[in-house]
């Protein structure tokens, strides 16, 4: 299989998962997702030229090369240009990719929730739907602007929109009580649940009810109320919401010290123009903000060191390999990279092929650049959501593991056969095994969507490896397997932090213990 059928099918694989949330922003027939289901079908019918199933023309599989990728991965990576602040630019390309009213509104919708969780009102209302009436509320009152609120047109209740007009309801009580108009905010939160009981009820629906009714009691100064309220469980809201709104009732009920700490508490977990207006109550209640060094601790600086070091090993490996030439062995022609750091099996004629340290140093080589990237963009995927989760520790010691464990299982399923087995994969799905354990021993609503993400994802996966000849079914499974024995063990045992720095900076020296003897034992053998 040559690099550009890999990548179709990579294309493909991706666009079948694309398809499905386009078609929750918008109707199938509408342009986003119409040219999702297109470039994906493209590019499953290229590839399926490249491994010589259908008779494709090479016009066709060029097209496909240029477009395909484009349509399916542009939205993903639109959605991080927004989560960066350049929300300018990918609003000129949503423009330019899509002419649609329809298609960018579609795109505006998905780009603007990433503006909201930033914390950028001014991207969101840039980006959202003229007409979204959610979306310019929720950012109106991340904006301070309440009579901007109450303007909106609220949307119609009928036509499966009942969720939507909740929110929109909730917004308007919200603004209300910041403009003072208590007796009004009282009349319109009652409506709102009325109008919830008498229809079909909901998550959203029951979280709007619940929010405006605790905003209510925090306004009243009903400290213990509002508290009540919050206890229970709330899809989609986030804790900084939830400290500001325990703060606020706890400051109108005069306990000045658990205000300072809910307020604190919300400061710490938010980020944008929420920060700033959590930093001017702290400022109301002469409280020091909580430091900057706080939150830099939260990013997954783990998922970028070690993306880089696969990146940088890569990088090493093409400059090696083409300055060095092939090594011929047994009538058969090899890298020098793979004889020196690829998982060797019954390929005597080679050195060290038995060698531990081939179980970890297989990691840092691959098969060509689509190979690096595809496991580099999962990496970032998964890596961020599992070290958040965890912690830097936890996270290179899942990788590890799961190099270990792909390359073990290989040997086990694989017994007797010659192979050659490269690329992070395995550990790659040793990070995601272990946030699968994670995902499946928690309760909340975000947990079991988790969960579903995993599973489909992991599925996805399989059917890759089973498909191709040249992707390791094994090392995937052994990977998954290893992480998520991991991850059990870490919820399950009482292991506190220092095991899990103690276990990250285990799998650094075992990985780069791994990697110095492959060099040094090798290279100086190689003919």
């Amino acid at each position: 299989m040559t690099p550009a059928s890999l990548l179709l099918l990579v294309v493909a694989v991706a666009g079948a998962s694309a398809v499905r949330w386009a078609t929750r922003l918008a109707p199938l027939t509408s342009e986003l997702p119409a040219k999702t289901l297109i470039a994906t079908l493209l590019s499953a019918y290229a590839a399926a030229g490249g491994l010589g199933w259908l008779a494709v023309p090479g016009w066709l599989a060029t097209l496909a090369l240029a477009v395909a990728p484009v349509y399916v991965f542009t939205p993903l990576l639109l959605v991080y240009l927004v989560r960066g602040g350049g929300w300018r630019p990918a609003l000129a390309l949503t423009r330019l990719l899509y002419w649609s009213e329809g298609g960018r509104a579609a795109l505006g919708r998905l780009l603007a929730q990433a503006a909201l969780q930033e914390g950028d009102p001014e991207a969101a209302l840039a980006l959202a739907p003229k007409r979204d009436a959610l979306l310019l509320s929720q950012a109106h009152l991340l904006e301070g602007e309440w009579e901007a609120v109450l303007a909106l047109e609220p949307p119609d209740p009928a036509g499966g929109a009942a969720d939507n007009a909740h929110l929109v309801a909730a917004a308007r009580i919200e603004a209300l009580l910041e403009l003072g108009r208590v007796e009004q905010a009282r009349y319109e939160a009652e409506a709102l649940r009325t109008r919830y009981e008498a229809g079909v009820p909901g998550p959203l629906g029951h979280r709007a009810v619940v929010l405006s009714e605790a905003r209510l009691r925090a306004h009243d100064g009903d400290f213990e109320g509002v508290r009540r309220l919050l206890e229970q469980p709330l899809m989609g809201v986030r804790p900084a919401t939830l400290y500001r709104l325990l703060g606020f009732g706890a400051e109108r009920a005069g306990r000045a010290d658990v205000a300072a700490r809910a307020y604190s508490a919300a400061y710490a977990a938010s980020q944008g123009r929420q920060r700033e207006r959590l930093g001017q109550d702290l400022d109301r209640l002469g409280v020091a903000r909580p430091p900057r060094a706080r939150q830099l601790a939260t990013r997954p600086l783990a998922t970028y060191l070690l993306a880089a070091a696969l990146a940088t090993a890569y990088l090493g490996q093409v400059l090696f390999d083409r300055g060095y030439g092939l090594v011929r062995s047994m009538g058969t022609l090899f890298y020098p990279s793979n004889v020196v750091a690829a998982f060797l099996q019954n390929l005597p004629a080679l050195p060290a092929d038995g060698a531990w340290w081939r179980y970890l140093s297989y990691a840092f080589v691959h098969g060509n650049l689509v190979h690096i990237g595809f496991n580099l963009w999962v990496l970032f995927d998964i890596g961020r959501l599992y070290e958040k989760r965890r912690g830097w520790g936890d996270l290179l010691a899942a990788f590890a593991l799961g190099t270990a464990a792909g390359a073990y299982l290989t040997t086990v399923f694989q017994a007797g056969q010659q192979l050659v087995l490269v690329g992070a994969s395995g550990g790659i799905l040793g990070v995601a095994g272990a946030l699968l354990a994670e995902a499946v021993l928690g309760r909340s609503a975000a947990d079991r969507l988790l969960l579903r993400s995993l599973l489909q994802w992991m599925a996805l996966i399989l059917l890759f490896s089973v498909a191709l000849p040249q992707v390791s079914l094994w090392g995937h499974a052994g990977g998954a397997l290893g992480g998520f024995v991991y991850g059990l063990a870490r919820l399950r045992l009482p292991l506190g932090q220092r095991f899990s720095q103690a276990a990250g900076l285990l799998a650094v020296g075992l990985l780069g213990l791994a990697l110095l003897s492959a060099v040094t034992t090798v290279v100086p053998l190689l003919p």
